[in-house]
């Protein structure tokens, strides 16, 4: 009797089935990432190779990286060059803290300043005045003509600043007679300031814009330039005839090397990196999903030859 009332019922079940196919017996098994957050389970992922670049076409260092030499408050360092040997260029960091004043003073040969942070007072003449200097904010490049007395201070956020120029033994102070009363804080003929907000900048065909502060990587000579890029915007692969220098103001550049543009391959770098590309090397770079700010400094002619794969 017991094993008839099983055998009807096990026959229910199978009708039962062969009427309602789509009714699931089981649950939904739930994804594989949907199980390890139930069950508080970490489930290996294949770590990606960090990408590699040919440091010998580009060399860049990281905000972490710039190893600053620290003496008395004041960083400073040399990126390229000797600004004691006549002949070459060089490129170099400072930074300085509050209140911190030079005495007046002088360059034998051309240079030029840029503000990448804080504030710059910069004044000029043989006679320190403190009264009599301009705020100088980042974007601020500065030219201070050779053999011209100038001296400087830093505001109460300090200031960092870039210097590219070109070498030579200084001779010391210069003999210049004392500014007469009035007139502008800075004497243009001694030191001249471009300031951010005054400058035009140029729309370049692939939807980036320049603008040459000082100099024309075009021609020859020293120059400085700042270029902006919008989101999504990338450079062709090219090469420079000379060594460039390049900061990142604000944003992230990605940075690769190579004849073959490949967004996978790069390196991003974020604001306060700074970028080497060797004369002749193949590079690219472009944005992700930011506005991106550089200034690009160097030995003109440098203008941007296109490589051919």
């Amino acid at each position: 009797m017991t094993t008839s009332k099983s055998q009807k019922l096990l026959l229910r079940f199978l009708v039962l089935l062969a009427i309602c196919p789509s009714v699931s017996l089981w649950p939904a098994i739930p994804q594989r990432d949907v199980i390890s957050k139930q069950l508080g389970l970490i489930v290996p992922v294949a770590a990606q190779a960090p990408v590699t670049l040919d440091r010998s076409i580009r060399d860049y260092k990281l905000p972490s990286e710039i190893p600053w030499v620290e003496r008395n408050g004041t960083g400073s360092l040399t990126l390229y060059g000797d600004a004691s040997k006549p002949g070459g260029i060089y490129v170099s960091l400072l930074r300085r803290p509050f209140d911190n004043w030079s005495t007046p003073h002088t360059h034998p040969t051309e240079r030029y300043g840029t503000v990448l942070e804080g504030t710059f007072l910069a004044g000029t003449g043989p006679v320190q005045d403190r009264n009599r200097v301009d705020a100088l904010r980042v974007g601020t490049v500065v030219s201070e003509v050779p053999g011209r007395m100038h001296y400087d201070g830093v505001g109460q956020d300090g200031v960092t600043l870039f210097f590219i120029g070109m070498g030579g033994t200084n001779s010391g102070p210069a003999n210049e007679a004392p500014r007469a009363p009035g007139g502008p804080n800075v004497d243009p003929t001694a030191r001249v300031a471009k300031k951010l907000e005054d400058m035009v900048w140029t729309k370049a065909a692939d939807g980036s814009t320049f603008v040459n502060v000082f100099g024309d990587p075009g021609k020859a000579g020293l120059y400085v330039q700042f270029v902006r890029r919008p989101p999504n915007s990338w450079s062709t692969a090219h090469r420079h005839a000379n060594d460039q220098f390049v900061w990142v103001m604000g944003g992230r550049m990605y940075i690769g090397t190579g004849s073959s543009v490949d967004k996978d391959k790069t390196v991003g770098m974020p604001k306060g990196s700074y970028t080497h590309d060797f004369a002749n090397g193949t590079h690219y770079e472009g944005t992700k999903d930011e506005d991106l700010w550089l200034l690009v400094a160097g030995m003109g002619p440098a203008a941007p030859e296109r490589a051919s794969n």
